[in-house]
């Protein structure tokens, strides 16, 4: 599997038997820690917990081997020329399974997921521009199965945090945005690395980037600073208790901003974003059971402002791409 093709089935919910895991109070400090600065060194890891360096490394390494926690880098598309941005709900005739596989093999689908109810398919496009968007749609619609497609294009994101999902702190601000960079070969090659590991070490760094130790480390903390990756620290949701996940597609009365701020500042809400089509805002949020759904979706329909709330629960994610347009 290349860096680019990142395709997976997954069933939403499913996290083998990592919820079975036993942590303890040094585990959770670590994990808040590494959710805090996932390039956290070990040697700064050991001074906050108050255990020895080598202790502090295995607890870690057994954190990422037993997959309780993922530490990557989010890369920003904006960044390397992807300047727009389409989520779309997918109308399919029949069996819905082989056409998201279809789907997932677009270079510009991003985000495929097999939903719960009358809609079939969520697909997240990405491209370079408004003509290139299009004719991704187009192709989309193209497909033999593919009864109708309902697309919101990106105004701005107002929230990307998965690192606190389902435990009910409010977290730190992951949103992307990318300021202007150049980049170059040597970049790709390094945000490649970060998408696959983000604690890869400045050493292994300077290695794929055929430079100094010191010239890496200057260009991969330029990288971050200007936005163009993020490190994160995702937290299995198994551990936390989650059991899935829903979109929220919100129809406002009045500006929609105001109405994406409230629903960003619930901790149990992972994106929020402003959109132009079907909707007005479009949320990602994380849920423990039926009944937490329900209290979280009645919570969003009394936020002032609010009009109307669909909502689609995800099944299984084809695929999830952390590195569009690096090729």
């Amino acid at each position: 599997m290349s860096a680019t093709d990142d395709r997976k089935l997954v069933s939403v919910g499913a996290y083998d038997d990592v919820d079975m895991v036993e942590l303890d109070d040094v585990d959770r400090a670590l994990i808040d820690s590494l959710v805090a600065d996932g390039r956290a060194s070990y040697a700064a890891l050991a001074r906050r917990i108050g255990m020895s360096q080598a202790a502090v490394k295995a607890r870690v390494i057994r954190l990422l081997d037993r997959g309780i926690i993922h530490i990557l880098g989010r890369i920003d598309p904006r960044a390397l020329g992807y300047g727009e941005f389409a989520y779309c709900l997918v109308d399919v005739s029949g069996a819905v399974a082989p056409v998201a596989e279809r789907l997932a093999g677009m270079d510009e689908a991003a985000f495929v997921l097999i939903l719960a109810g009358p809609r079939g398919l969520f697909v997240e496009f990405r491209a370079r521009d408004a003509e290139h968007l299009n004719a991704a749609i187009e192709q989309a619609r193209a497909e033999p199965q593919v009864r109708g497609i309902d697309a919101a294009s990106l105004v701005a994101y107002v929230k990307q945090d998965w690192s606190h999902a389902g435990d009910g702190s409010k977290g730190g601000d992951h949103r992307l945005g990318a300021r202007q960079r150049p980049v170059d070969t040597t970049d790709i090659r390094l945000l490649e690395c970060l998408a696959a590991d983000g604690r890869a070490t400045f050493a292994d760094l300077s290695g794929v980037a055929g430079m100094s130790h010191a010239a890496t480390r200057e260009r991969v903390l330029a990288l971050m600073a200007k936005g163009v990756v993020t490190v994160q620290t995702i937290v299995s949701p198994g551990v936390l208790g989650i059991q899935g996940y829903a979109g929220l597609m919100i129809d406002v009365e009045g500006p929609a901003q105001p109405v994406a701020e409230q629903v960003a500042a619930m901790p149990d809400t992972t994106m929020v974003a402003t959109v132009l089509g079907h909707c007005d805002v479009l949320v990602e949020a994380s849920y423990r059971d039926e009944a937490h759904l329900a209290e979280l979706l009645d919570q969003v329909r009394s936020t002032a402002g609010v009009r109307q709330v669909e909502a689609f629960v995800y099944l299984v994610e084809v695929k999830e791409s952390m590195t569009a347009g690096l090729t």
